[in-house]
C-alpha cells in the first residue's frame, strides 16, 4: 500500500523537488500545506483521524526560533505525535530547537555548494557510503547550524560533514557501491566538522541539515526511500523493501510529450497561412521586412518577437494592428499597501536623499487618471465579436497541484484590465490578469491536426502577445508594494501576423478565423492575399532577388507547396554607425570607459521624471485608431521614413542611477546580512539607469539588433499607454511546447567578453570553474525544478543541460536548461503563474527573496524582471526574461542592471557586474545618437561613480 505524506512548506523555493522526489519513492503524491495554513488544533485533528502515515517538514528561509518563520511545526514537534517526521535543513533545526538545543550561526554560511557526509550507519542512511570520496555529496544551503553539544540527551547526532566543502561540477561526484566500513562513529569525527544529521532516540523523528531533494545530492532518493522503510515498519506494514540503484540527484527522466490537443471543450479558431518559400533574404531581412509592412507612424501598435541571434533561435514573429479579434490589452493592480519593513533589512543603513522628492506627483492618483481617459473613449459595451465580461476559472486541479489554487492570487482584489478592440471601443474589467488569459485561452481555441502541424514548423499560430511586469509578483504568491509608471501587464491579442523562419529563409502569414463566419473567413483570406500581393512587389522590386520564391497556401485542413532550403541572408541595418565587426577588433568594456561616458550617479533620482505621464486624450485615442489601416491596405505601401532621424551634436543628458552608488554598495552589504541570517540563500538586487531625453525608440532597436543580438529579442510599441520596449534579452524564461513539454533556461553567471581571442577563452573558462558562479547557477536550478515541479508529472523534472558557458556579444554567460512535462490538468496559465517571476530575477528562497528586495530596492521595477513573449490560442507559449532593455515611457527611458548577490559576492564587483550588464544598451544608445563614447567622457560627470 501507498504511504501518505504531509508536506509542510515553510515558504521554501524547494519544497516541490521535496515533493516531487516523495512522490516518486511512495508512489503517490504527497499532500502540501503551508506552514501557517492550520492552526495546530486543526492539524492534530486531521492527524488524529490518520490521514497520514509521515510528516515532512520543508526547509524554509529565517529560523526556528521566529513563530513566523516556522509556523505550526513547532507545536506539530512538541506534541511528540507518534508518527515518522523527517525534517529537512530548518526541519532539522526545528526539531533541535523544540527540543532544547541552540542555534548558531555556521562557521561559514554555505549555498549551493557541495559537502562529503559521514554518518554512524544509522538506518536512515542504510546502503548509503560514508566519508570522504565515498561518492556521498551533498548540497547544502544554510548559515545556521545546530550546535552539537546543546543537544539533549533524546537526540543523537548522526551525520556530519567531512573534508572542505566544493562546487557542483557536472559528472562529478559520482555515486560509488556502498560499503559499511565507511560508517564512523560519532567520537572518531573531527571537532571542527557540521552537524549534518539527528536522530529522536524514542521517536522516529529524524532530520537532515542538507537538502537531498537538491539535483546535486548524490542518494537523495535513497535517503527518502530509507525514511519510507522506517515509516512502514513504525506502522507495522508489509511493504517488501526496496533498494534503489546509486545515483547523484534525482532520477528524473524526460517523458514524451502528450498528444498536442486541447483537453475539454472544441474549437473555436483555425489558421489560415501562406508561405513564401526561400524569400527572407531578398525582402531584406527580418528587419527590411518588418519596416516595410509595419514601419510606419514610428512602428506604432506593433510588436516584434525576433530571434535577432538566429543562430540560437529559428523562428521571429510581427505584426501590427490586426483583425476582428484584435485587442490591445492593459493591466494595472490595485493601489499598493504601504510596504512593511522585514526584520532581515531593517538595519541595513539607508540613504535618505535616495527618497522620492517630496513634491513628486501621486504616481496612484496618474494611473487612476489614465484609466479614466482611456475608458471615456468608449463607454459602451463589447462590438459583436468582441470578449465581454469573463467567468472564473474552469475546474479544478487534480491532488498533485492540490496548492496551486491557493498560492496564485495572494492579492485579492483584482486589478483593472482595460481593453481596446479593433471596433476602437474601450472597455474595463475588474479581474485579474491570470483568470483573464486563462478564460480567454479556454474560450479562443485553434483547431489543431497533424497536417497543419507538421506543415507549420513555429509553434505560435496566434494569441496573445506582449509583457508581464515584475509587479505582477503580487498575484503570484508576492507582496504588492511598489507602482510602476507603466502598466503591469501590456498586449495585442494578435490575429494577423508574418512569422519567418530563419534556417529556411521561409515567411509565413497567418491568420485566424472563426470557421464558422463567412465573414471572418473572407477577411482573412484579404489580408493574406494583399500582404502577400505587398511582399511580391518587394521581391519583384529588389537587385538582389534571383528567384521570387516558391509560395504556399494552407489552412488548418489544408496545404499546397513545397519546401526548399536556402540560406539565411538577415540583411543588417544600413545606418547603424558602426559595423559588428568593428567592435569586435575592440575591448568590449575599455571602448566604454567602463561605461562612465554614458553613466552619472546622482544620489537622489527626481520621482517626476520617472512617473510623470499623461494619456492622450481620448479623441486622439478614437482619431487613432479610426484612422489607423493594414498596411497592406494599399497597393504601394510606403517603406518607413528614417531620414529624419537626428545626429544630435549638442550636449546629450547622461542617465542617471536610481540609486547612488554609495547606496547600492549599502544594499549589497544589506543582501548579504541577510544570507548570513538564513533569510535567503541568494538575492538579486537591482537598480535602474534613468534618462529624460527625447529617443527615436524604433532607431534604438534597429540599433540594439545589430550591435547585441539576442535569441529572446523583442520590440514592443502600445499606443495606448505611448510604451515603447527595446530588448535584447539572452534568456528564456519557460517555454511552452506542444504535447505540454515546459522548458525553462535560466541565465547566472557572467564575464566580460574580451577583444583578445586566448583571453576571451580563458573568460569562459574561468566562469565554468567559478565556485561563486556554479553556486548561483545551482540555487537557481533547484527553484526553477521546484516551479516546474508543481505543474508537471511526477518524474518528468529532469536538467538535460547543467551550467554551459554560452557567449553573447557582450558577455560570456552560464546558462542550464530544466524541463519537464505538464500535467494534462493543468493549464497554460498555471504553469506561467507557478514559475512567475523568474527565479533568476528574484533570488531563493523567492517570496522571502522578493520581500528583502522590496524593502532594499524602494521602487517598482516594471518591465524590466518580467517576460516578453506570446501565449497562443493552441496550448502553447514562448516567454523570455527581461533583461538587456530599455523601456520609453512619458518621455523617460529606463534601463535596470542588476545581479545575484551571494555570500561569496565581492560588494565593488557587484556593482561593477551590474555596470557591465547595462553596458549592450548604452552602446546602442550611444550608436543610435551618433555618439563618440571616447569624446563623451570628457564632458560628462560622472559623480560618485
Amino acid at each position: 500500500m501507498p504511504l501518505r505524506t504531509l508536506l509542510i512548506d515553510n515558504y521554501d523555493s524547494y519544497t516541490y523537488n521535496l515533493f516531487q522526489l516523495i512522490a516518486e519513492v511512495h508512489g503517490v503524491v504527497p499532500e502540501v500545506i503551508h506552514n501557517d495554513q492550520l492552526t495546530w488544533k486543526e492539524l492534530s485533528q486531521v492527524l488524529m483521524d490518520g490521514n497520514y502515515d509521515n510528516i515532512v517538514i520543508s526547509p524554509g528561509p529565517g529560523t526556528p526560533e521566529s513563530p513566523q518563520d516556522i509556523g505550526v511545526c513547532s507545536e506539530l514537534l512538541r506534541a511528540n505525535i507518534q508518527l515518522p517526521i523527517l525534517g529537512v535543513c530548518m526541519g532539522m533545526q526545528a526539531l533541535a530547537v523544540i527540543h532544547g538545543a541552540t542555534i548558531q550561526h555556521a562557521p561559514e554560511p554555505i549555498h549551493g555548494r557541495l559537502s562529503h557526509i559521514q554518518h554512524t550507519g544509522h538506518r536512515l542512511f542504510h546502503n548509503i557510503p560514508s566519508g570522504v570520496d565515498s561518492g556521498f555529496a551533498v548540497v547544502r544551503y544554510h548559515s545556521l547550524a545546530i550546535c552539537e553539544e546543546s543537544l539533549p540527551a533524546h537526540l543523537e547526532p548522526i551525520a556530519w560533514t567531512c573534508g572542505s566543502h566544493q562546487p557542483l561540477r557536472q559528472a562529478a561526484d559520482k555515486a560509488v557501491v556502498p560499503d559499511s566500513t565507511h560508517a564512523l562513529p560519532a567520537e572518531a569525527r573531527a571537532a571542527d566538522q557540521v552537524l549534518q544529521g539527528i536522530a529522536h532516540i524514542h521517536l522516529p523523528y529524524f532530520g537532515v541539515q542538507f537538502h537531498p531533494e537538491s539535483i546535486g545530492t548524490a542518494f537523495g532518493r535513497q535517503l527518502l526511500q530509507n525514511f519510507h522503510d522506517i515509516t512502514a515498519d513504525w506502522h507495522g506494514y508489509q511493504i517488501p523493501p526496496h533498494v534503489l540503484s546509486p545515483s547523484t540527484g534525482p532520477g528524473a527522466t524526460a517523458l514524451p510529450p502528450s498528444p498536442w490537443q486541447h483537453v475539454g471543450g472544441s474549437a473555436s479558431l483555425a489558421v489560415r497561412w501562406q508561405k513564401l518559400e526561400g524569400s527572407l533574404g531578398d525582402v531584406g531581412g527580418p528587419e527590411g521586412l518588418f519596416l516595410h509592412l509595419f514601419g510606419q507612424e514610428g512602428a506604432k501598435d506593433t510588436f516584434w518577437l525576433d530571434s535577432s541571434a538566429s543562430d540560437r533561435g529559428r523562428f521571429s514573429y510581427f505584426g501590427g494592428r490586426g483583425g476582428p479579434l484584435w485587442q490591445q490589452i492593459s493591466y494595472e493592480l490595485p493601489t499598493p499597501s504601504q510596504p512593511l519593513g522585514h526584520p532581515s533589512t531593517n538595519q541595513a543603513s539607508s540613504d535618505p536623499s535616495a527618497l522620492p522628492s517630496a513634491d513628486a506627483p501621486d504616481v496612484t492618483s496618474s494611473k487612476a487618471a489614465e484609466s479614466q481617459q482611456r475608458l471615456t473613449a468608449d463607454s459602451g459595451a463589447c462590438s459583436s465579436g468582441q470578449p465581454g465580461s469573463q467567468g472564473q476559472p474552469g475546474a479544478a486541479q487534480d491532488a498533485a497541484v492540490h496548492s496551486l489554487q491557493a498560492q496564485r492570487t495572494t492579492q485579492q482584489q483584482p486589478g483593472t484590465l482595460t481593453i481596446e478592440h479593433s471596433s476602437c471601443s474601450v472597455t474595463q474589467q475588474q479581474v485579474s490578469i491570470w483568470d483573464y488569459l486563462r478564460d480567454q485561452l479556454d474560450r479562443y481555441r485553434i483547431q489543431i491536426d497533424d497536417e497543419t502541424a507538421q506543415q507549420l514548423p513555429f509553434d505560435f499560430w496566434g494569441g496573445y502577445v506582449g509583457y508581464l511586469a515584475y509587479e505582477l509578483k503580487a498575484e503570484c504568491g508576492g507582496d504588492n508594494v511598489h507602482q510602476a509608471p507603466t502598466p503591469d501587464a501590456a498586449m495585442f491579442l494578435a490575429d494577423r501576423f508574418v512569422a519567418v523562419d530563419h534556417h529556411n529563409n521561409d515567411v509565413f502569414l497567418v491568420a485566424l478565423v472563426q470557421p464558422q463566419s463567412e465573414t471572418s473567413e473572407a477577411a482573412a483570406q484579404q489580408w493574406l492575399h494583399s500582404t502577400h500581393t505587398t511582399i511580391q512587389t518587394m521581391l519583384s522590386n529588389t537587385s538582389l532577388s534571383s528567384h521570387r520564391g516558391a509560395v504556399g497556401f494552407g489552412s488548418s485542413s489544408s496545404l499546397a507547396g513545397s519546401s526548399q532550403t536556402h540560406q539565411h541572408m538577415d540583411t543588417a541595418s544600413s545606418d547603424v554607425a558602426m559595423s559588428e565587426d568593428a567592435w569586435s577588433h575592440r575591448d568590449q568594456r575599455g571602448s566604454f570607459g567602463s561605461l562612465d561616458s554614458l553613466l552619472t550617479d546622482y544620489s537622489t533620482l527626481s520621482a517626476v521624471e520617472a512617473k510623470q505621464h499623461h494619456l492622450k486624450s481620448a479623441e486622439n485615442d478614437v482619431h487613432r485608431c479610426a484612422t489607423a489601416q493594414s498596411p497592406t491596405d494599399s497597393s504601394h505601401p510606403q517603406q518607413a521614413d528614417t531620414s529624419n532621424h537626428q545626429q544630435y551634436t549638442d550636449a546629450i543628458p547622461p542617465f542617471r542611477l536610481a540609486r547612488s552608488q554609495q547606496q547600492y554598495l549599502e544594499d549589497v552589504a544589506a543582501c548579504q546580512q541577510a544570507l548570513h541570517n538564513g533569510d535567503s540563500y541568494e538575492i538579486c538586487l537591482t537598480t535602474a539607469l534613468l534618462r529624460t531625453h527625447p529617443m527615436d525608440a524604433l532607431h534604438l532597436y534597429r540599433t540594439l539588433r545589430k550591435v547585441n543580438p539576442a535569441p529572446y529579442a523583442a520590440w514592443m510599441s502600445f499606443g495606448m499607454d505611448d510604451l515603447q520596449i527595446c530588448c535584447s534579452s539572452p534568456e528564456r524564461f519557460l517555454k511552452g511546447g506542444r504535447g505540454g513539454l515546459l522548458e525553462a533556461r535560466p541565465i547566472k553567471g557572467t564575464a566580460p567578453r574580451s577583444a583578445d581571442s586566448e583571453q576571451d577563452r580563458a573568460a569562459a573558462l574561468a566562469l565554468a570553474n567559478s565556485e561563486k558562479d556554479q553556486a548561483e547557477n545551482l540555487m537557481i536550478v533547484d527553484l526553477l525544478r521546484n516551479d516546474l515541479g508543481r505543474v508537471c508529472q511526477v518524474g518528468s523534472v529532469h536538467v538535460p543541460g547543467l551550467m554551459e558557458v554560452e557567449s553573447f556579444a557582450t558577455v560570456h554567460q552560464l546558462v542550464s536548461t530544466i524541463r519537464g512535462q505538464r500535467q494534462s490538468s493543468v493549464s497554460l496559465i498555471d504553469a506561467i503563474q507557478a514559475a512567475f517571476p523568474g527565479g533568476s530575477m528574484t533570488g531563493a528562497p523567492k517570496v522571502r527573496s522578493m520581500q528583502i528586495l522590496d524593502d532594499l530596492e524602494k521602487e517598482a521595477r516594471g518591465v524590466y524582471s518580467g517576460s516578453i513573449g506570446f501565449i497562443g490560442f493552441n496550448d502553447t507559449c514562448d516567454l523570455n526574461i527581461v533583461i538587456r532593455t530599455a523601456v520609453m515611457h512619458g518621455g523617460v527611458t529606463r534601463i535596470g542592471a542588476g545581479g545575484a548577490i551571494v555570500v561569496q559576492s565581492d560588494t565593488h564587483g557587484e556593482y561593477e557586474e551590474m555596470r557591465l550588464k547595462a553596458m549592450a544598451l548604452l552602446k546602442a544608445v550611444s550608436l543610435s545618437e551618433g555618439q563618440n563614447p571616447s569624446e563623451t567622457a570628457s564632458r560628462v560627470d560622472v559623480g560618485a561613480s
